[in-house]
């Protein structure tokens, strides 16, 4: 009898311990998530030519996971580089190798937006790079 309480009393010590153990499991306390952030995504309107700085500006971490309210400030300016007859680099900061300013315009002119609850989308161009490029 002593062996069966004995026995008994280790399950429900370990019965206890596991239940404790993972707080997951407890559905009286509520989950916490990460706040969803809102992105800025750039789009060319000519991309043939422009294509590549919408991909720069896409992969740059200052336009994703924005906060609701948040103010963003667009880039004005870019840079072309010349690399070979066939390639070239758009950037955001003069280098010693740069070969071309460009202004950089967004649709309904605009040169800041302020984040809302969804996702943006802003259309640009660049006049002038695509005479240099051709």
């Amino acid at each position: 009898m002593k062996k069966i309480f004995k026995i008994l009393s280790i399950l429900v010590m370990v019965f206890v311990l596991f239940s404790c153990a993972n707080p997951s499991s407890n559905p009286e306390e509520p989950t916490v998530t990460e706040p969803q952030g809102y992105s800025i995504t750039f789009v060319a309107e000519d991309p043939r030519y422009d294509q590549p700085l919408a991909d720069l500006l896409n992969s740059l971490p200052d336009y994703k996971n924005l906060e609701e309210g948040t103010e963003v400030e667009l880039p004005t300016v870019a840079y072309l580089t010349y690399i070979s007859d066939d390639d070239y680099e758009y950037t955001l900061e003069r280098t010693e190798s740069t070969n071309y300013e460009g202004k950089m315009f967004y649709e309904g002119d605009i040169t800041s937006v302020v984040i809302g609850n969804e996702d943006i989308e802003i259309k640009f161009r660049i006049p002038g790079f695509d005479q240099v490029l051709n």
